[in-house]
């Protein structure tokens, strides 16, 4: 074999090698996320952190919510301001916690608007995406039920 055919084979070998390991590691984060059917739930907002159980209209809401948006969530690539403006803690009809949502609706840090952070309950996994005014709007109709002390923006 010629040099300069070795040279080639070694060269697209180390190419595709190098892009085949990069997309094995990249790959699972372009798969759609599969959010389970929750049951129940509980909401903690302000900060405060003033609870209450969600109704079962406002859990029906939330599994359509999550049923619409499965794709688009990224991992986790930037530190978070704060613990977020609400918190939705899920749970599946067996009662185990199943999925905590993390909401930032403007109240805190106006450049986190309108962003939620998907949660397994054991920590293992972190998603998050930024949507539209209008495809958040019915998470913000869970957050804007309870009446507390807004903040201006900074």
């Amino acid at each position: 074999m010629r040099k300069e055919t070795a040279f080639l084979v070694g060269f697209l070998v180390l190419t595709i090698g190098t892009a085949s390991l990069i997309w094995m590691f990249a790959l699972p984060n372009f798969k759609p996320v599969s959010f389970p059917h929750v049951a129940s739930g509980q909401i903690e907002v302000g900060p405060m952190r003033h609870k209450r159980a969600l109704t079962a209209d406002e859990v029906q809401t939330v599994n359509t919510w999550l049923d619409n948006h499965k794709a688009g969530w990224g991992p986790l690539s930037r530190t978070p301001p704060s613990s977020g403006d609400s918190r939705v803690m899920l749970k599946d009809a067996n009662g185990k916690d199943a999925l905590a949502l993390t909401l930032w609706t403007g109240i805190s840090a106006a450049d986190w608007n309108d962003t939620v952070f998907a949660e397994a309950p054991d920590g293992s996994e972190v998603h998050m995406e930024t949507f539209s005014e209008k495809e958040f709007a019915p998470l913000r109709g869970l957050v804007d039920r309870f009446k507390f002390k807004r903040s201006a923006f900074p």
